[in-house]
């Protein structure tokens, strides 16, 4: 009995503390103090421990965190990424490899120096640190209560790792830096994100699956993000486009997106599986990245990177209670021979505050080089919300509600093409311009829809428009349409 009391004291007791200005770092923003931070890694890893970074400007190159060391960062501590690209081998600021029970907490700021690898005009220079944490194929892994700013291209990057819990960072890039990632869960399970603000001149949080070398891919599974807050010159939340292996079980609830050139992205490139992946109680504000382009508020793209590269798939995601502030366009794309399957929107609201110059305009694509036919290419389509090869879509309860000021450019509510099994219930809106020539609902080359329970709102003209969709591929079902003209508001 008292050998189980001695235990259970001990298990309480503070770990070791290995304290870096003990191991010479001089800690005045001007020495490298890479070879005393890792010496006091070195240290605690032996039985492992706490490397204790009091307040100061800590200076330094890479640095490698072994199994059971913990970094603790103490309000007032930064650790600066060094300015010069010989000062990083591997070319990251913190590495780990095949490591557990690892961490990097504390209330102080790691600064990636940014600004020193990209030209005057952010043009990025090669080579340069990247990611500026890089974990690779680790177990246990925490990441909490820090500031990172500045990283001169992606941030954090779990690589194949399982069990990573990243909690209550601040991660401020600058928004005209290329490549600035926030966080990049790649191959990695059961992984939680929550408590963050983020802002990014490239993706935010982004899961990926890429192919490194001939090692397997593994699947990025079991994630969940939550209580975030996001900006993004590119796209607030993402799966893809790296998408070698699959993308399942994954949750995202709780999150404010804002000023983002796209608010929620799937690109599915590469012959990966995207399912089973729920989007909850998110607003979105979209907004063009650098001021220029199209705005994306949700994405689903689905297409061959090169002509050798495996088909993906994409089915089974849902959005659910999403509030929309945008002057672009919701887009689901796939391909004729791979339609995206099982798609629902539910209680969402999109409201559209301006009109974008939509004629050139393409479909997200994600720097995919492989040029893609016209034909294929939906992102010039004058609609709310674009649906485009596609099996199973459901809106239930949506909205659009157009409050852009001035002149209204033509726009439907919904445009569908080659979609079949299409469900419309408790939609309400019209078209853009009250009355005009494109009907609020627009079915090109459709099967079995039915409409059910929607509602015309004022202004609307034609609610429902045909265009090769056989009139007996459509039902319609309890709907309000006395404020549609003409009366019955078909055509």
């Amino acid at each position: 009995m008292r050998a189980l009391a001695l235990l259970w004291w001990a298990s309480w007791l503070p770990a070791a503390v290995f304290n870096v200005r003990d191991f010479g770092a001089a800690a005045d923003g001007k020495s490298n103090d890479a070879a005393a931070i890792q010496r006091a890694i070195e240290a605690a890893a032996r039985g492992g421990g706490v490397v204790y970074f009091p307040a100061g400007d800590y200076l330094s190159g890479t640095i490698v965190l072994r199994s059971n060391v913990t970094l603790h960062l103490a309000p007032g501590a930064t650790l600066w990424g060094s300015r010069r690209m010989a000062d990083y081998n591997p070319p990251h600021l913190i590495y780990a490899r095949e490591a557990q029970n690892i961490a990097i907490e504390g209330g102080g700021t790691i600064d990636g120096n940014g600004d020193a690898f990209w030209e005057a005009d952010f043009t990025p220079k090669r080579p340069r640190p990247s990611p500026l944490i890089e974990l690779w194929g680790c177990r246990n892994v925490r990441l909490r209560d820090l500031t990172i700013r500045n990283a001169p291209a992606w941030t954090i990057h779990p690589k194949n790792c399982d069990g990573v819990w990243i909690r209550g960072l601040s991660i401020i890039n600058h928004m005209n830096g290329l490549n600035t990632d926030g966080i990049d869960p790649d191959s990695s399970r059961n992984v939680v994100i929550s408590d963050c603000h983020i802002e990014a001149g490239d993706d935010c949080i982004v899961l990926k699956t890429t192919q490194r070398g001939e090692e397997p891919v593994r699947p990025c599974e079991n994630v969940t993000v939550s209580n975030c807050t996001l900006v993004s010159s590119a796209s607030a939340l993402k799966l893809g486009t790296e998408s070698h292996a699959d993308f399942r079980h994954c949750v995202f609830s709780n999150c404010v997106i804002r000023n983002s050139r796209t608010g929620i992205a799937l690109l599915a490139k590469d012959g990966g599986t995207m399912e089973g992946v729920r989007f909850h109680n998110i607003t979105i504000e979209s907004w063009p990245k650098f001021g220029r382009g199209v705005e994306w508020p949700v994405t689903i793209d689905l297409e061959r990177r090169g002509p050798e590269s495996r088909l993906s798939r994409v089915r089974d995601v849902s959005f659910s209670d999403i509030r929309i502030y945008t002057r672009g366009r919701v887009l689901v794309g796939g391909l004729a021979e791979r339609p995206v399957e099982d798609v629902s929107f539910s209680n969402v609201v999109m409201r559209v505050l301006g009109f974008e110059a939509i004629e050139r305009a393409g479909k997200l694509r994600g720097g995919t080089a492989q040029p893609v036919p016209r034909e294929q290419d939906f992102g010039n389509r004058p609609a709310a919300f674009i649906f485009a090869n596609a099996r199973g879509v459901q809106l239930q309860d949506v909205a659009v509600i157009w409050e852009a000021a001035g002149a209204a450019a033509e726009r439907h509510a919904i445009y569908a093409h080659n979609v079949e099994d299409l469900r419309v219930e408790g939609f309400t809106g019209r078209q853009a311009v009250p009355q005009g020539s494109l009907g609020v609902i627009a079915l090109e080359d459709c099967r079995n829809v039915r409409v059910s329970g929607s509602r015309a709102a004022a202004g609307a003209g034609v609610f429902l428009q045909l265009r090769n969709t056989p009139a007996g591929e459509v039902s319609l079902e309890g709907n309000d349409l006395r404020k549609a003209w003409p009366p019955g508001g078909l055509r």
